[in-house]
């Protein structure tokens, strides 16, 4: 998975890992594959930022992977991927690669978020925060993920703004 999407990967590596704190400069990052079919892998690629400053004991994570349209997951071989709880726009990374061209996702989430059979969290006090992003090319979206992420959570440069 990593070799497929080194020219995805790569360029989130080297503009987040120096943004790092809280420990999670210590965290390798989370890559996850399930294989589906005779000849299809899917995963998920996270990496944490930091703790949540707004919210205690939880993780600011960055995940990137491919845009995924609804109809992708009505398609065989890809309408199974729904027994592991993935929805449409859930990021996530194929093998074999789908042909050229493609749209690149990243999301910065933390917090908790309702269920998909709920619209309500189940803690009265849940404070959810989610940003995402998309691009047609990797080091394009990469820089502007780590922008925004500085100017939103200014700690990760070590520098508070006023």
């Amino acid at each position: 998975m990593r070799t497929a999407y080194e020219d995805l990967i790569a360029p989130f590596e080297r503009a987040l890992m120096p943004l790092r704190r809280d420990g999670a400069d210590a965290l390798d990052p989370r890559a996850k594959v399930w294989k589906w079919e005779e000849n299809l892998l899917v995963g998920t690629f996270d990496l944490w930022l930091c703790n949540d400053p707004d919210r205690p004991h939880t993780w600011l994570v960055v995940t990137v992977g491919l845009w995924t349209e609804p109809q992708l997951l009505d398609e065989e071989p890809a309408a199974g991927l729904g027994h592991f709880d993935f929805t449409p726009h859930h990021l996530l990374l194929f093998l074999p690669r789908p042909p050229a061209p493609a749209t690149f996702t990243a999301r910065a989430q933390s917090g908790s978020f309702p269920g998909k059979s709920t619209s309500r969290t189940k803690a009265a006090d849940a404070i959810g925060t989610a940003h995402q992003w998309t691009a047609n090319d990797p080091d394009v979206l990469a820089e502007r993920v780590a922008r925004d992420l500085k100017l939103l959570w200014p700690h990760l440069t070590g520098t508070e703004r006023t």
